[in-house]
């Protein structure tokens, strides 16, 4: 596999990480986020699961940042640690 598939893969898995991770900062379920972005429940747990090559497009993820009022850039940026503490997350959730 070339390098540039695995960067990208990368970048959907650290992505689909990050929205169920916020997801559960704000106590929202799978079927609320859906409500909120006009998604379906089961596109968001094929996005979060990361166990199929679900790809999404950018206005996608902004929808997401939208929904769970937290900056875009927080699920693209390398690290995030800071950001996290502040919100008095851990990345583990």
């Amino acid at each position: 596999m070339n390098r540039n598939k695995e960067d990208i893969r990368f970048v959907y898995r650290l992505v689909s990480k990050r929205i169920k991770l916020f997801r559960k900062y704000r106590n929202m379920t799978q079927e609320e986020l859906a409500e909120k972005t006009l998604f379906s429940r089961g596109l968001i747990g094929n996005i979060e699961s990361s166990k199929t090559e679900q790809t999404f497009s950018l206005a996608v993820l902004y929808s997401f940042a939208k929904a769970l009022d937290i900056p875009l850039e927080l699920f693209v940026k390398d690290d995030i640690a800071d950001e996290l503490k502040l919100l008095g997350i851990t990345e583990e959730e």
